[in-house]
Parts: C-alpha cells; sequence; structure tokens
C-alpha cells in the first residue's frame, strides 16, 4: 500500500518534533516538514507562514495527503504579540483548512484546554470556551470544526529543542532546589508522545471534527511534577507543596467514535523518557536524561 503523504508544519516545535519522529518511525507515511527559521533536518523547507503566497505554494509542490498544523502562538508570545497570535493561532489554521480543500487533503489541527477559563474543569466538545485572555480566544477562533478535518484539542508536556522553552516539562527540567508545586492546579493532558500516536489513531480512524484528548483523570501540578521528579531520577529538586490559584481546565470527550485509550499519567512519561533515550542521537535535547 502506497504511504500517504504528510506534511508538518512547525516540526522544530514542541510538539512537531517529536510527531515528525513518531510518525516517520511508524513507516506509514512520506513525511514533509516546514520550519520557521531553524531546519529540523536536511529535508526541512523554511517558510514564514504569514506569507501566504510561499506557504501555498510550498503546500501545493508537496501536495500532502494529510497537512498537521503544530504551530502556535503561546501565551507569553500572545500577550506581547496580539496581531501575531491572531493570524498564527485564528488566521493560519483557516487558511490552511482552505489550501487543504483545494488539494483534497485533511488537516489535522492542535487546540489547547486553554480555552477554557478554567473555573469549572472537565470540559466536554460541547461546553462553552470561556477564556478571556489574547491566547485562549485566538486558539478558540482557530478550531477548525467540519466534516472533513480535524481539530484535537488537549494540553501538551514534553521536551523541547530550544533553550528557551516555555513548556512545564522544560521548565523543570532545568531546575534545582526548591520549587512550588501547586496543588490547586489540576491538570488533565498528554505528552507530546501521546499526541503522536493520537494523530496516527485519527488518520487511520479517519476522525473528523472536534476531540477533546484526555485520560479523563485530573492530577494537580504537584503530583504531575512528582512523576516528572520520580520517572526522570531528578533527586536534587524538592517539590514544595503550594495551594496556589486554583485552575482546573480538565477535559473529557463526549464522542464515541474514536476508539482508543490515552494511557496514564504515569506510562505517559515514561514512555516519554524511553522516546528521548531511543532518539537521543537523532535528537539534541538541551537536557540530560
Amino acid at each position: 500500500m502506497a504511504k500517504k503523504k504528510m506534511l508538518i508544519l512547525g516540526a522544530t516545535g514542541m510538539a512537531g518534533h517529536v510527531a515528525f519522529h513518531y510518525l516517520k518511525g511508524t513507516n506509514q507515511y512520506e513525511i514533509s516538514n516546514i520550519v520557521f527559521r531553524t531546519p529540523l533536518n536536511n529535508d526541512s523547507i523554511i517558510v514564514d507562514v504569514k506569507d501566504k503566497n510561499l506557504l501555498l505554494e510550498a503546500i501545493k509542490n508537496i501536495n500532502p495527503d494529510v497537512i498537521v498544523n503544530c504551530i502556535g502562538v503561546l501565551i507569553k508570545g500572545s500577550k506581547s504579540d496580539p496581531s501575531n497570535a491572531i493570524y498564527i493561532n485564528s488566521l493560519l489554521p483557516h487558511l490552511l483548512s482552505s489550501i487543504a480543500k483545494t488539494i483534497n487533503a485533511k488537516l489535522i489541527h492542535i487546540s489547547t484546554d486553554c480555552v477554557f477559563s478554567g473555573k469549572k474543569g472537565m470540559y466536554s466538545e460541547e461546553d462553552f470556551r470561556d477564556a478571556d485572555d489574547v491566547y485562549g480566544r485566538s486558539k478558540a477562533l482557530g478550531e477548525i470544526v467540519n466534516d472533513r478535518d480535524l481539530t484535537i484539542r488537549t494540553s501538551i508536556i514534553g521536551p523541547e529543542l530550544k533553550e528557551n522553552g516555555e513548556g512545564l516539562f522544560h521548565w523543570f527540567m532545568n531546575q534545582t532546589g526548591e520549587i512550588n508545586g501547586f496543588t490547586k492546579a489540576i491538570w488533565g493532558g498528554i505528552t507530546t508522545l501521546e499526541l503522536a500516536k493520537v494523530i496516527h489513531e485519527s488518520i487511520k480512524q479517519n476522525i473528523t471534527g472536534l476531540l477533546n484528548v484526555t485520560n479523563c483523570e485530573k492530577i494537580s501540578k504537584y503530583d504531575l511534577l512528582h512523576l516528572i521528579k520520580t520517572v526522570y531520577k531528578r533527586e536534587n529538586v524538592n517539590i514544595l507543596k503550594v495551594e496556589g490559584k486554583h485552575v482546573d481546565k480538565s477535559l473529557i470527550s463526549v464522542r464515541k467514535d474514536f476508539s482508543y485509550n490515552v494511557s496514564s499519567y504515569l506510562k505517559m512519561i515514561e514512555e516519554q523518557r524511553q522516546f528521548m533515550i531511543e532518539y537521543g542521537n537523532e535528537i539534541n535535547y538541551p537536557y540530560t536524561y
């Protein structure tokens, strides 16, 4: 059977580089990748996605069956440059969906639990997106819901390629001594490796529309950091129990058509470490593990 042609946008990001390596490892896809400045490999295509003509030309040249959009402006960048965040987080996914339609491709777009305020938790695909900051609102506007494409809504942790990464895992791996672990900050996300597996399964099962991806179990940031500390044997870090502000952006899914069980938090983090060890020669992470 011919391999599906896949294009990953944002292939050097936290989600993108893991998706690239994992999906390539399945040997079921012929994968191209688009990056902004720094190439992931010798085949990386450097494109500023704000240049519509250049982006369109690059995608049409590749002519993929599946486009995976892992590009996003995060909380800090959204606050400091709202117009850029609105373009990348809101407009770009709709532009990609239009391009995908013209070449008969499917777009898989990655969204976030931050489309919710965190006031109540256990948000489903049907809940009102009540975020009131630029990041949450821009990501909500960018969610693509139709019967051809797929928006995967989740929260991710995972290793990053850049020294100045913003994610929780990256932050923790650069800590020593005492740090705060918040017991009232509730999480319900997945690792970037688990996300890559979900992307693969969703393609196999031809899932479309909007899908919340979670194991439906809540965990506090304090407990999550402890799991990372245990799995990665970071004995030089002491996590202090701090209540902090109550925020619960945990998700549930009301969809019954996606046959996949998201792993436990412990299993996800153990598998992530194994992935990092396996790909250690190919991927140059900025920490020891």
